[in-house]
């Protein structure tokens, strides 16, 4: 009977230096995935943010543009109200009834300008929010993935396999973030 516990000792060690080397594989194996998540997480957020900063730069820029048809607009439009207060006093008002044609054509021309201008500028603005939106998803992603990649190197340095369970599903976690923000960010 005496040899009965420390036959148990023994096993009870080896189960425990088995669970511990197979412990310290799987840390390895999924710090390793959480990397290499983490790292694609990282250039799609940052991509996505790239897209943003350069969406709303050419947002604006169609906006500075949308004003300065506006500018020319309001020019046309007050030398033609000019003009036909003029005509009612010219003793031969044909000649600027003609200019007054021709600036109405000038002011249509610009309305119809601005509207396209008008159309792309909010395009560009919808593309900054899906780029914002997406960026966002994929930052969330990165630091589930960076919380799994800590608490997965916690475990190694303790060897106490909870810290691992935290970290994987914090991993998982991550992964989801991943794969949802690349599903959705598809059609983009």
């Amino acid at each position: 009977m005496a040899d009965l516990p420390v036959l148990q000792t023994k096993e009870r060690g080896s189960i425990t230096a088995w669970i511990t080397e197979k412990l310290s594989v799987l840390i390895a194996v999924t710090t390793v995935v959480l990397a290499v998540m983490a790292t694609l997480a990282s250039f799609k957020a940052a991509g996505y943010g790239n897209r943003m900063v350069l969406a709303q730069n050419q947002a604006s820029d169609q906006w500075a543009y949308y004003q300065a048809k506006s500018i020319k607009e309001t020019t046309y439009q007050v030398q033609r109200d000019m003009m036909a207060i003029a005509a009612e006093h010219f003793p031969q008002p044909e000649s600027l009834n003609q200019k007054i044609a021709a600036y109405d054509q000038e002011i249509a021309r610009y309305k119809k300008e601005k509207q396209e201008i008008y159309e792309e500028a909010k395009r560009l603005e919808r593309v900054r929010d899906m780029a914002q939106a997406f960026n966002g998803m994929f930052g969330r992603a990165l630091i589930f993935l960076q919380i799994g990649i800590l608490f997965a190197s916690i475990s190694s340095i303790n060897k106490v396999p909870y810290y691992w369970y935290i970290g994987v599903v914090s991993g998982i976690a991550g992964i989801m973030w991943f794969i949802y923000a690349s599903y959705i960010s598809a059609a983009f």
